[in-house]
């Protein structure tokens, strides 16, 4: 139904609203998530805790793209994304910028430590080959994916309805509106989708780092 109202008021290209939005946040996200992860991998010697603070810098600079991105997308008929900012910001001041981005944080913390931390744990178990990170970058991602999915759909409500302000209220209205299978509304979706952008992220980052003679993400028994 709402795939049909929005081809209805805004044709095809509707379908693809909010898309520059996402990719400028998916490309300056997973470059920091990245190298930040490494380096702090480095430093704490523990792939989970890496992920954790990686996950944590990645949401704090790239948040505001995200909420616009979110707020943009859900505007069928709406405004530009400069339209979009101006009233977030009319709403709320600067700040509402930021809004929900408390529900962003927890879940990118728990997310990318597992996510990262599955990744090491598989690595560690798996021939050196150049496909594997993309394989096992892709199950960690689905582990991850499947087990905060209820966060991500909390932090979306935050971010889109005007009246929810704090977590566990949206978490109740959701419940309240379909049960906990609605914290999942989605998820299958999400899954189908992870399975392309996890295999690209982890396999295009680790082939870069062996091209460059870099084979840190391999066989360090000692960091977990």
């Amino acid at each position: 139904m709402t795939t049909r109202r929005v081809l209805a008021e805004e044709g095809w290209v509707g379908l693809w609203r909010g898309n520059g939005l996402a990719v400028a946040r998916a490309a300056s996200s997973k470059a920091i998530l990245f190298t930040s992860q490494d380096a702090f991998r480095v430093h704490l010697g523990s792939d989970i805790a890496a992920g954790s603070l990686a996950g944590i810098v990645a949401t704090l600079v790239t948040y505001p793209l995200d909420l616009l991105r979110t707020r943009s997308a859900g505007a069928v008929g709406g405004g530009s994304v400069a339209e979009v900012a101006r009233q977030v910001v009319a709403e709320g001041g600067v700040f509402a910028l930021y809004r929900g981005m408390y529900a962003t944080l927890l879940g990118a913390m728990v997310f990318e430590g597992t996510r990262f931390g599955s990744f090491g744990w598989l690595q560690d178990r798996t021939p050196d080959h150049w496909a594997t990170p993309a394989v096992n970058g892709t199950l960690a991602s689905l582990v991850a994916g499947g087990m905060l999915y209820p966060n991500d759909t909390i932090r979306r409500k935050l971010q889109y309805d005007k009246v929810t302000t704090s977590y566990l209220e949206a978490a109740r209205a959701l419940l309240k509106e379909g049960g906990f299978t609605r914290l999942y509304r989605g998820s299958g979706l999400y899954m189908v989708k992870s399975v392309p952008g996890a295999a690209i992220q982890f396999g295009v980052y680790h082939s870069l780092k062996r091209l460059s003679g870099d084979t840190s993400g391999r066989k360090k028994k000692q960091l977990r």
